[in-house]
């Protein structure tokens, strides 16, 4: 029986053991990348708010300067002098004067539309949203030949119509009060309404004018 010599460096090779799976650095880079997006989503959106915010404002400030050039219009339809403007044909600016005692909810004649009697604060919304030929709203300019000087546009940066008011003859006579004895006025309540570069935005704004009665 013939035994083999095994070579003295001969040696079985060595298992290793597994090497170990290093994750954490994979998951390091996910969670940075999961918070960038996450900024970079609320600044999309913050970005995204104030723009629609800006608009917002600028199209509610063009209807808060429409009302006051209504209120404006309103009191030179008063106070006068009034050219008549193209509707009216007349000098209207004497309707105000004579404070008619059978004047009852707004008129919608040509020549006295938007003077009303004392209203409930619940008629305004359904005066202003006439449009048709029977309203009894006044549109800018109408009475004061003023038109051309408020240009709308339902499209830029324009507002999209024209502001309206009307004029409340006040449920107190002024001209009888003792406090007023020798300086008697008429006081009229205007209301008016403006739009913004949307039919939507609308600003109504009031406003008290006196207007003094002549004393001779």
């Amino acid at each position: 029986m013939t035994l083999r010599n095994r070579h003295p460096n001969h040696r079985l090779p060595r298992r290793l053991p597994p090497a170990r799976q290093e994750g954490m650095a994979l998951i390091f880079v996910l969670i940075m990348v999961s918070i960038v997006f996450v900024i970079a989503a609320v600044s999309s959106r913050i970005v995204t708010l104030g723009e629609r915010a800006a608009r917002n404002d600028r199209d509610r400030q063009t209807a808060f300067q429409a009302a006051e050039a209504a209120l404006s219009d309103a009191e030179m339809d008063i106070m006068g002098p009034n050219p008549g403007g193209t509707s009216a044909g007349t000098n209207r600016v004497a309707i105000f004067g004579t404070l008619p005692a059978d004047l009852g909810a707004c008129s919608s004649e040509t020549a006295t539309r938007g003077y009303c009697g004392p209203l409930q604060s619940g008629d305004y919304k359904a005066i202003f949203a006439v449009e048709s030929g029977s309203r009894q709203y006044a549109n800018f300019g109408e009475f004061t030949d003023r038109e051309d000087q408020f240009p709308i546009s339902t499209t830029g940066a324009l507002p999209a119509k024209l502001p309206r008011y009307i004029i409340e003859k006040s449920a107190i006579n002024y001209r009888n009060r003792a406090e007023t004895a020798g300086k008697p006025f008429d006081a009229f309540v205007v209301t008016a309404i403006g739009y913004g570069l949307q039919p939507s935005t609308q600003v109504v704004l009031q406003a008290v004018i006196s207007k003094p009665v002549p004393t001779n």
